[in-house]
């Protein structure tokens, strides 16, 4: 069974959030928090936390197991752009840029590792999907073999360019040796 944690409008760039993001992602929860709780990143705490949540709303759902015997795994990790608020710097000769401040939206499923899949009838089910295989009506094939001898007769008769011996030319060696004479 799944758990979900969110984190919502975090003040930190979408971009910068992601990269932990795809640390952790299929990781194991033990190996994802020591990488969360050592990597100097700044929106490393909140994820840390985060991760934190997520365990422990699995361990709410399933209270007779324990959090070591499920192998627990981070089974997706989503972030999303937020809100964006807007400001203006002040610019030379009057002008204003714009600055906007972002934010993220993040949002972590926790599984366990230790499920029993049963995925023999849907991999029939594929295969009668992708049995089906259209082919080329036979009169196109009679037609194209029909062609092609017509190519070969039209080749064979014409009549064959004869080719010019090439001529020699004497290397720079040969020709000091020939001056030297």
């Amino acid at each position: 069974m799944e758990a979900v944690a969110k984190l919502n409008n975090y003040p930190t760039s979408p971009r910068k959030m992601r990269l932990l993001a795809d640390l952790i992602r299929g990781m194991e929860v033990e190996k994802a928090l020591g990488i969360l709780q050592f990597n100097p990143k700044h929106p490393a705490v909140p994820m840390y936390k985060l991760l934190k949540s997520a365990i422990n709303n699995w361990e709410q759902k399933n209270a007779d197991e324990k959090v070591e015997d499920a192998g627990l795994i981070v089974k997706t990790i989503m972030v999303d752009c937020g809100r964006v608020i807007k400001r203006m710097r002040p610019a030379p000769q009057g002008r204003g840029y714009r600055i906007r401040k972002r934010s993220n939206h993040v949002t972590i499923v926790v599984d366990s590792n230790n499920k029993k899949i049963t995925s023999a009838p849907v991999k029939e089910e594929v295969k009668a999907k992708e049995s089906p295989v259209e082919t080329a009506p036979v009169e196109e094939k009679k037609v194209a073999k029909k062609a092609a001898p017509k190519k070969a007769a039209a080749k064979k008769s014409a009549p064959k360019k004869e080719e010019k011996p090439a001529k020699k030319t004497k290397s720079t060696a040969e020709k000091k040796t020939e001056k030297n004479k």
